[in-house]
């Protein structure tokens, strides 16, 4: 008798799921992923070579181990064209958004983490 009602759960859970998959696959709109508004103060790690990977934090463009404002005055001469930044390491925490584009944008999210807010 438990086996019956074990049996019974288990396909019954399975159906569930059988229905909730379909329904989900059916639907017009694919599930969009999380993704979060800024990548400000995390770290990423890139490869420089075939073997060597090293951390970037995302809005720390001097590589002075801190956001401030002296990332913020590098990333706007950066857009200004005054003064390029040069080094995946720079560019990679310069793209702050992760849209793959430096620009105003990117220098708005560091200023926004370097004032305390969030968005």
């Amino acid at each position: 008798m438990k086996a019956k009602r074990l049996v019974s759960a288990i396909m019954a859970t399975a159906m569930a799921f059988s229905c909730a998959v379909s329904a989900s696959a059916s639907s017009s709109q694919p599930p969009q992923p999380i993704i979060p508004d800024t990548y400000v103060g995390t770290t990423v790690y890139i490869y420089i070579d075939l073997y060597n990977r090293v951390p970037v934090l995302i809005g720390d463009i001097n590589d002075d181990k801190k956001i401030n404002v002296s990332d913020i005055a590098l990333l706007s001469a950066h857009v200004k064209g005054k003064k390029p930044l040069s080094g995946i390491k720079a560019k990679t925490a310069a793209d702050t958004n992760k849209d793959g584009k430096i620009n105003v944008s990117d220098i708005e999210l560091i200023a926004a983490y370097v004032k305390g807010i969030k968005k």
